[in-house]
């Protein structure tokens, strides 16, 4: 794999996890805006959240695996794996590419839902001061910790992989 392709890797799952946890946490969104914007008052706006946030949650964080799966179908299927021949044998690569957006993802909705909107919506007035996030920093912060070691350890897997390619690829005999 070279430097040029890696680098889309990277960018291809940031992008993927960062939209399906942003996408997750909409419900908590239109409130804030609404408020924001003068189109709703705090306390229709608040109804509204309770209702997305109360009731609709699990359709949210269900679309949002849906736009991850999909995203990783397509990013596979770019990278050449068309075919389940082809993903037998590149098996690992995609259970540890899927389980880095998925962790990275589930980060990124905490940090996004649970700290960015939530202290967003009590600057605008919403009366979420009396839910009590404050756990919500110190565990997007693990989780996307452990997203940055799994990364980690991904690439250097690669980087492992492509090495012992090119030893492989050497010490073949060459032709007359």
């Amino acid at each position: 794999m070279n430097h040029a392709t890696d680098r889309q890797d990277r960018k291809a799952i940031a992008v993927f996890s960062s939209l399906g946890g942003i996408f997750a946490g909409l419900c908590c969104f239109p409130p804030i805006v609404l408020v924001m914007f003068g189109l709703a008052g705090v306390a229709f706006a608040n109804d509204l959240g309770n209702v997305l946030y109360g009731e609709y949650r699990w359709a949210f964080r269900a679309a949002a695996l849906v736009l991850l799966a999909g995203g990783l179908f397509f990013y596979f299927r770019r990278s050449g794996i068309c075919t389940l021949d082809q993903a037998r044998r590149e098996r690992n690569r995609i259970l540890n590419v899927s389980l880095l957006v998925l962790v990275t993802g589930i980060g990124i909705y905490i940090f996004w839902t649970y700290v960015v909107l939530h202290y967003w919506g009590i600057a605008a007035g919403l009366p979420w001061a009396q839910y009590d996030e404050s756990w919500a920093f110190p565990v997007s912060a693990a989780v996307l910790g452990v997203a940055a070691v799994l990364a980690y350890l991904l690439r250097r897997g690669q980087r492992k992989a492509d090495a012992g390619a090119e030893d492989a690829a050497g010490s073949l005999p060459k032709s007359v």
